[in-house]
């Protein structure tokens, strides 16, 4: 389950491909801590039989996956980038940022992620009532249910009514009920772009506004993000095509920004495992990424 999902499709010719030798790593996965299927364990051990050497785990607002992985004394071959997908809402629109090699301990995240588990479930409990005025009858207990100890959100109510056969399937239930406009809609608290960067960059990670294909219909938009100090953009990802991945490569070499890649992995989708090992970064990506970092933690 994810907050919207994108359509399926196949690798289009001249982009980064499975069969790409150049490509060591994913930078946007989703485990079941978040809206994924499998565990940080089984996620790890899928990127390792793919031949991966570089993965971020980027789960929707929490980071505890890696607590898990660290607390079971992960010390494999991949190299784990600390990540997260940050929600960010302002201005009526919706945007997510990936951040990279950030501390799980770091007591600002910390604070960031009870702030967003309590609002996602202040956002279902409304979402449950609001589906109850237009007649549509399930409970937050389910919704808890269905999310188990990952935070909750949108697809964890759709995958109630679909469970219940109110709905046909998740993507059903977020055209007729949850999508923005939809009589279940509830929108999030308003957390800026640039707080969420300046945030991270307190806690020593990078940036990367993800998916931005998908957030901006007009990709000139963008621009006005450029502003907030973000470090890069996810130019690889299933859901732009070639035309938009070039728009935004371009975008990021004139800008001095950096180039992120994923397949958005999260197991519950019929392309997941088509995408996953067809979308990511190569060595270079990696380092400039790294470099980066330093310079954030140095100050400069």
């Amino acid at each position: 389950m994810q907050e919207r999902h994108d359509i399926s499709r196949m690798v289009c010719p001249g982009e980064h491909s499975v069969t790409d030798p150049t490509l060591i790593g994913d930078l946007h996965t989703h485990t079941n801590r978040s809206d994924g299927i499998l565990t940080p364990q089984e996620l790890v051990v899928k990127a390792e039989q793919a031949g991966m050497t570089a993965l971020a785990i980027t789960d929707h607002d929490n980071m505890d996956a890696f607590r898990m992985l660290r607390a079971e004394g992960y010390n494999g071959p991949l190299h784990l980038v600390e990540g997260i997908e940050i929600s960010c809402f302002e201005a009526g629109r919706e945007v997510h940022l990936l951040a990279y090699y950030l501390d799980p301990d770091n007591e600002e995240i910390q604070k960031y992620e009870a702030f967003f588990r309590d609002d996602r479930e202040r956002r279902a409990r409304e979402m449950v009532d609001r589906l109850k005025v237009a007649r549509v009858n399930i409970s937050f207990e389910e919704v808890a249910e269905s999310a188990g100890k990952a935070p909750i959100g949108r697809p964890h109510v759709a995958d109630v009514l679909v469970r219940r056969n109110i709905v046909s399937s998740i993507q059903a239930a977020f055209d007729a009920y949850l999508d923005v406009g939809k009589p279940g809609y509830v929108s999030k608290s308003p957390f800026p772009v640039s707080e969420a960067v300046q945030m991270v960059h307190r806690a020593g990670g990078i940036t990367s506004v993800a998916h931005p294909g998908r957030h901006y219909a007009d990709p000139h938009s963008f621009l006005t993000l450029v502003a907030t100090g973000i470090d890069g953009i996810e130019v690889y990802h299933p859901s732009h095509w070639y035309v938009t991945r070039e728009f935004y490569r371009v975008l990021s070499d004139q800008h001095g920004l950096l180039m992120t890649g994923g397949s958005d992995f999260h197991g519950t989708r019929d392309y997941d495992d088509r995408n996953f090992g067809s979308f990511g970064v190569t060595a270079d990506h990696l380092d400039r990424i790294q470099t980066r970092v330093v310079r954030i933690r140095r100050g400069s």
